[in-house]
């Protein structure tokens, strides 16, 4: 009977400590990949945001879907190994993403902020509803962090619609003040 607390709470410290390594690696490359890409990461502007669409993320709610994972192994006869190769793969893909939504997020924050700083009228409510957003924006991109690390240990398939509708949501409120802004 005291056997199986004693496993259960091992267990737990090795899968604790599996991911705390991870995210330690995870964060070493990112911080080696930032001093690269601080320098080709551009700033804010308007011809930017004009051509700007967070439609451009959809294809990453399929990404890493056990739907098309499944698939995939039917159409490929895949073995375990492929299996594992294909999900590697995918979650690379995925990892892309969401450097270039921190990118893209980066840059609407700052549409944000110039908001602020050029509006002509108080602009209280609205910014405070953007601010809101971006909190819940950087959760999500927290949140989708933490899913990688659990999808890589098999445990569930990340789901990236609610980033993707959050960063929607960023981006068409802040085009809503943009106009509302401008005609004002």
């Amino acid at each position: 009977m005291t056997a199986f607390p004693v496993i259960v709470g091992l267990s737990s410290s090795i899968v604790f400590l599996v991911l705390l390594i991870k995210l330690v690696q995870r964060n070493r490359a990112l911080r080696s990949e930032s001093a690269v890409d601080s320098d080709q990461q551009a700033a804010w502007s308007d011809e930017w945001f004009e051509e700007f669409s967070s439609f451009r993320y959809l294809p990453m709610r399929r990404l890493l879907s056990g739907e098309e994972e499944e698939y995939w192994m039917q159409s490929t006869d895949g073995s375990k190994y492929r299996r594992e190769e294909f999900r590697a793969e995918r979650r690379r893909l995925f990892r892309g993403y969401l450097k270039l939504i921190s990118f893209d997020f980066g840059r609407l924050s700052q549409g944000v902020r110039l908001c602020l700083v050029h509006a002509t009228e108080d602009r209280t409510v609205d910014i405070s509803h953007l601010v809101s957003l971006e909190w819940s924006l950087r959760k999500l991109l927290w949140q989708a962090e933490v899913s990688l690390m659990f999808h890589w240990l098999g445990v569930k398939p990340v789901d990236a619609t609610q980033l993707i509708n959050a960063l929607q949501g960023f981006e068409f409120s802040l085009r809503e003040i943009r106009l509302s802004g401008a005609s004002a």
